[in-house]
């Protein structure tokens, strides 16, 4: 009976008789919202400050460092994201400056996010949009982008909120709405992210599509007047005041309350960051990266939003809402497809359509079960997809098996004997278990009631599963290489190398950090100028000559040793890996897919050497290993 009782509560309507039943709908769905954020903002806190930043990260991060504090050490840099400029100048200025300082702010955006269906509640229906945050939670894209404090979850969060604003208003044609819509879109468009130009195209071209397929709906004589209905009701919108706001909410911003005049600089870099990507793929990134991650990550809700476009199309009525869906759907590919300069972050264009058009799914599979002769029980579903679950993890568990064991297979070859027969034997068990499954449900509750039982069992295992992922993504696997979201990855000897140093100031190489002499030819606008922001007496020089004779030297690793001037001792650490898919075969596959288990593994992309003088070295009692 409890997922009948949850059906029966998601599918109330705002018009329920009874008020104080209705008091109680809206008090449970209120609370379920709640849980769904405290549970978004626990997934996304923790362990926020044991990953070491990405290099796109640690490049927006200095930005805002060397603008907040006076005199630290490097050139100013451009920030390519005004928002979150402006975001790390007010962290850092009241918490200081550190891995979970940089990606407060954004953690916060995505866990805002993931409960933003709420504001949709009464055109979508309360059933639906609260699936569709459970779907947002799930979401593996979202999870990881969240904590890696990605500008995109901004731009799609904005989105969010102009579509609602300007909802609002068409309902209301209260002004304040249309305000809001221009504000939260010119935000969007040139403050949060450089690709966030391109999603609003993709919004604007779903839009039209949705506006053409609904006048078509019509008699050919009464299209037009639907069109030219439209295009009156947007006459209304006040335009000129519109775009007043949006270009005082970019002003205000970027120039953080006009106390940073240079910060519109930022938005102009922001709209060069995105011409470039239009031409200029990114460096060593798989072919249409965004498609590649959004498929990988999240398969079964890719085939679950194929289906219910499908079970639309067979609909006699279909809502503007879900031509709009699936038009942002389909341009979202298309703008995956031509936008040569995306990445992983990208694949976050299209996980609000997928989410709603799944919870749509959902709310069907959570239907009470009917059948024309005999009354099915309630529970029916339930027991259905629970089985459905079992199987999925037996099948899971024993396929892992059998994908690590076809690493150990010499290239090019296939012998099966190589591979545990008690696994293989499970996996075809598990398979008929389900097979004969199917039949014995279907001959008791009817065939209807045994698919949509099972399809919601694949659906909540694939839900669960994509909360793990993303966690591999951003905390478990963060600093593998093999991971498709960052195929370049920090080492864990990065923190090592910030502990190094700090470990030199406190042992009498520099009195404090600030007083720690250091120079460093490493990128200024880089992971290590990152970890060596304390050090304001850091010098970042371009030639090793000009290192000659100083006492603590970070260099690139030399295949022969620099000449330093005097005797140094070294110790190498490497602070990028990469890898390629390339190296992949056939036989590999599986074990990658599902374990990021590879023959091949990540190569050092960047390592540097930490010189010290010897007389410093003798003098500092000190273990390059950290103790």
């Amino acid at each position: 009976m409890g997922i009948m009782n949850a059906s029966h509560v998601l599918s109330q309507s705002s018009t329920a008789p009874e008020v104080a039943s209705e008091r109680a709908v809206l008090t449970l769905e209120w609370l379920l919202y709640a849980g769904l954020l405290a549970l978004a903002f626990v997934l996304r806190l923790a362990q926020i400050d044991v990953v070491p930043l990405t290099s796109p990260e640690a490049r927006e991060a200095l930005s805002a460092w060397r603008a907040v504090v006076p005199g630290a050490a490097g050139l100013p840099i451009i920030a390519q994201s005004p928002l979150l400029f402006t975001i790390h100048s007010l962290s850092f200025s009241l918490l200081g400056a550190s891995e979970f300082t940089v990606r407060l702010g954004t953690l916060l955006a995505g866990s805002l996010l993931v409960i933003s269906p709420a504001l949709f509640r009464d055109l979508l229906g309360r059933g639906r949009a609260l699936l569709t945050s459970v779907v947002l939670l799930a979401s593996p894209t979202l999870l990881a982008a969240s904590r890696y404090d990605s500008p995109v979850v901004w731009t799609v969060l904005l989105v969010v909120l102009t579509l609602w604003a300007f909802w609002r208003w068409w309902e209301s044609d209260h002004e304040g709405y249309a305000l809001a819509a221009s504000g939260f879109l010119g935000a969007a468009l040139l403050l949060s992210d450089p690709t966030a130009p391109v999603l609003i195209l993709i919004l604007i071209a779903a839009g039209g599509l949705a506006l053409w397929l609904t006048a078509s709906d019509y008699a050919l004589e009464e299209a037009p007047g639907v069109v030219a209905q439209f295009r009156a009701r947007m006459a209304a919108f006040p335009w000129s005041l519109g775009l007043l706001i949006a270009a005082l909410v970019v002003v205000i911003v970027s120039t953080q309350f006009l106390s940073r005049l240079d910060g519109l600089s930022a938005v102009g870099e922001l709209l060069s960051a995105g011409l470039g990507g239009v031409t200029t793929p990114r460096a060593n990134a798989p072919l249409f990266y965004p498609l590649v991650t959004s498929l990988f990550y999240s398969p079964m809700i890719w085939f679950f939003a194929v289906v219910a476009i499908w079970l639309l199309a067979r609909k006699m009525t279909i809502t503007v809402v879900d031509r709009f869906l699936v038009g942002w759907l389909a341009f979202t590919v298309v703008g995956w497809l031509l936008y040569v300069g995306g990445g992983p972050e990208q694949a976050l264009w299209a996980v609000v359509p997928l989410a709603v058009l799944v919870s749509g799914l959902l709310l069907d599979l959570l239907a009470k079960p009917r059948h024309p002769i005999w009354t099915i029980p309630g529970w029916s579903k339930l027991v259905l997809a629970t089985l459905t679950v079992i199987l999925l993890f037996i099948f899971t568990v024993h396929g892992q098996a059998v994908a690590r064991s076809l690493l150990n297979l010499p290239p090019g070859t296939l012998d099966i004997n190589a591979i545990n027969t008690v696994n293989l034997v499970w996996m075809l068990m598990t398979l008929l278990l389900g097979m004969i499954g199917v039949f014995i449900f279907a001959s008791m509750w009817g065939m209807t009631t045994t698919i949509q039982g099972s399809a919601l069992g694949i659906l909540a295992f694939a839900l669960f599963t994509g909360i793990g992922s993303g966690w591999n993504i951003a905390v478990t696997n963060a600093a593998n290489a093999t991971e498709l979201w960052h195929m370049e990855a920090p080492t864990p000897q990065t923190a090592l190398l910030r502990d190094t140093l700090r470990q030199l100031a406190e042992r009498g190489a520099g009195a404090v950090n600030q007083e720690l002499e250091l120079v460093a030819l490493v990128p200024q606008d880089g992971l290590v100028a990152w970890l060596l922001r304390d050090f304001s007496r850091t010098q970042f020089i371009n030639e090793v000559s000009e290192a000659r004779g100083a006492g603590i030297v970070l260099l690139p690793q030399y295949a022969e040793t620099p000449d330093l001037g005097g005797d140094y001792v070294g110790h190498s650490l490497t602070v990028l890996s990469s890898w390629s898919g390339k190296t992949l075969n056939l036989a590999d596959l599986p074990a990658w897919w599902s374990q990021r288990r590879v023959r091949v593994q990540p190569a050092p992309l960047e390592k540097i050497v930490l010189w010290l003088r010897q007389d410093i070295y003798n003098g500092v009692p000190f273990d390059f290993n950290g103790g």
